[in-house]
């Protein structure tokens, strides 16, 4: 059956050539004809020709002018250079509309009462609730490394400004177990409470804007006590450094503490990445965080807040500066700088419009508790509070 039906298109197609002979050969000078798919691909041959041809012609050209260039220099197709300069005239365009949208924002946060007036708002409760935040985790970070020096039998006294030990430094309670726990307590702890905040953050209903921001800046600060410790005892050699020292009787600097600074640093600018959409959605306010006013919402919410904290804890430590504290308290950077790039991301440029920015309020309560906190705890931990 298949080959009659073989034999049977085959016949039909020497009919289909001789009938086309038999015209040819009574009108030989008549045109062609052709289809239009027959006539598309003969234009597209023309055109490939054409090119070849001036292409040809200016390879010639540019032999005569310089043919140890042409021969052995390295060519670059045209539609590559089209396309670099095609990207290099997008970000051209695109970064002139970010500094026109820029300027335009700047303007009209300079000029708008209530606009303003929202953004230091937004400065003072950040400010606030920052201070609280991290006192709040610096407080559980301390007292869980005296908890664990007093499971230790090792005497301990607070101050406000750091965890002193009365014994000698040869002491036998100075154990390896001893070292490696009462100097891991402290960040482990606090890196669980960041985690348990997070948690907190989402499981808070969306109108209380000022509870979330607060477990926000507390996970931040918790997870700041565990990789930001470890990064500040890797420079100063000071308490949480001593965990791996001892965990891996490693040297200073050693390969393993070289690794897990990289990595610290590392995770801290992933999780930044993280948090920029989660600082947006506690604004408080849908239009401090459109996309022309984003820049200054950011700058009021995280960037002043974390540098105006760092100056009142700076004069609240006064007149002794620990210098591992104070380097606990710049930290916070390597989590707060993504922000500064990814707030307009793709990913977060429409969030002003979907609805998760709900209303909030501003209490001047919340900043006098934090003054009359900060105060009672820089007094009551003046003299140094003893557990033995």
């Amino acid at each position: 059956m298949q080959k009659e039906m073989l034999e049977e298109y085959r016949s039909e197609q020497r009919k289909e050539k001789i009938e086309l002979l038999k015209k040819r050969a009574a009108h030989p000078f008549t045109a062609k004809e052709t289809t239009p798919d027959q006539e598309y691909r003969s234009s597209v041959r023309k055109e490939i020709r054409q090119m070849r041809r001036e292409s040809q012609k200016k390879w010639i050209l540019e032999f005569k002018k310089n043919p140890v260039k042409t021969l052995f220099g390295k060519s670059r197709d045209e539609s590559k250079l089209l396309t670099e300069q095609l990207r290099k005239a997008d970000k051209k365009i695109a970064y002139q509309n970010k500094v026109n949208l820029f300027q335009n924002g700047f303007v009209e946060a300079v000029k708008t009462k209530q606009l303003r007036g929202r953004l230091a708002i937004t400065f003072f409760q950040s400010t606030a609730i920052f201070l609280i935040s991290f006192l709040f985790l610096y407080v559980i970070y301390q007292a869980a490394t005296i908890l664990t020096s007093y499971l230790f039998n090792i005497p301990t006294i607070w101050y406000y400004y750091r965890i002193k030990f009365p014994l000698f430094s040869g002491s036998p309670l100075y154990t390896r177990i001893a070292l490696i726990f009462i100097f891991a307590s402290g960040p482990v702890v606090s890196l669980a409470t960041g985690f348990i905040f997070l948690r907190m953050f989402f499981r808070t209903r969306p109108n209380f804007q000022n509870l979330r921001l607060f477990y926000l800046w507390g996970f931040i600060a918790g997870l700041n006590f565990f990789f930001g410790s470890y990064l500040v005892g890797f420079i100063t050699r000071t308490e949480f450094i001593y965990t791996t020292e001892w965990l891996f009787m490693s040297s200073m600097f050693d390969v393993e503490e070289i690794i897990f600074a990289v990595i610290s640093i590392a995770i801290s600018l992933i999780v930044g990445r993280l948090v920029t959409p989660l600082f947006l959605i506690t604004s408080g306010s849908e239009k401090i965080i459109e996309p022309k006013y984003r820049f200054f919402f950011i700058l009021n919410q995280i960037y002043f807040p974390w540098a105006t904290g760092v100056v009142i804890f700076y004069l609240i430590m006064t007149p002794v500066h620990y210098l591992p504290l104070t380097l606990k308290l710049i930290t916070p950077i390597f989590i707060l700088l993504p922000s500064l790039f990814t707030f307009n991301s793709s990913r977060n440029e429409t969030i002003h419009i979907t609805g998760v920015a709900r209303k909030g309020y501003f209490r001047w309560s919340i900043v006098i508790l934090v003054i009359a906190i900060l105060f009672f705890y820089r007094v009551f931990l003046s003299l140094g509070l003893k557990f033995f």
